[in-house]
C-alpha cells in the first residue's frame, strides 16, 4: 500500500478541489449535497487512503459519489456551475451551461454520474468501471443509452 502524505491531500484539495465540486454538481444537483459529498471523500481519503495514488481525482469523484447516494435526497436545484468555457462570451458561456445542465437532468444519476466521469474528468471506461465496481460493458452500456437520451432531448427542442 502506498502511502499518500497529508502534504499530497493538501496539494490535491488545492488543485482538484473546485474542478471536482462542479462534477459533484453536474451528478447531484445540490449544491450543499455536493459540498458535504466532497468533503466526505476527502476525509475518507485522509482516513483510509486508496491502495495507489494513481487517479486520485477518479478515485475521489465515485467515494463522494457514493457518499451523497448513502445520504438523505434533498430536492434539486438548477445547475449553474457546470462551466467549461471561459472567455469574454459570457452569455454564450451562460447558455452553454443551462443546456448542459438541461441535459444532464433528464439522465439518472447513475448516468449524470458516468457521463460527468467521462467528458468532464476525462476517466476512460476501464477507469469508470473499475472506481463504480461494474462492468466495463455495463459501463459502456450507460453511457450509451445516457447519450443516446441527451440526443433525443436536443433533436426533441429543437
Amino acid at each position: 500500500m502506498v502511502v499518500i502524505t497529508a502534504e499530497r491531500w493538501a496539494e490535491l484539495y488545492r488543485l482538484e478541489f473546485p474542478r471536482l465540486y462542479r462534477a459533484l454538481l453536474a451528478v447531484l444537483r445540490d449544491r450543499d449535497r455536493a459540498l458535504d459529498a466532497l468533503h466526505d471523500a476527502f476525509v475518507a481519503g485522509l482516513r483510509r487512503p486508496p491502495a495507489h495514488d494513481a487517479d486520485l481525482a477518479g478515485w475521489l469523484f465515485i467515494v463522494a459519489v457514493r457518499s451523497a447516494r448513502r445520504g438523505f435526497r434533498l430536492p434539486s436545484l438548477p445547475l449553474d456551475l457546470l462551466s467549461v468555457k471561459s472567455g469574454n462570451d459570457e452569455i454564450e458561456a451562460l447558455l452553454d451551461r443551462m443546456e448542459v445542465g438541461r441535459l444532464l437532468a433528464g439522465l439518472s444519476e447513475r448516468q449524470r454520474a458516468m457521463v460527468v466521469a467521462q467528458f468532464y474528468l476525462g476517466l476512460d471506461h476501464r477507469e469508470i468501471a473499475r472506481h463504480f465496481g461494474v462492468k466495463t460493458g455495463t459501463v459502456s452500456a450507460t453511457l450509451a443509452q445516457a447519450k443516446a437520451r441527451m440526443r433525443a432531448e436536443v433533436r426533441n427542442a429543437s
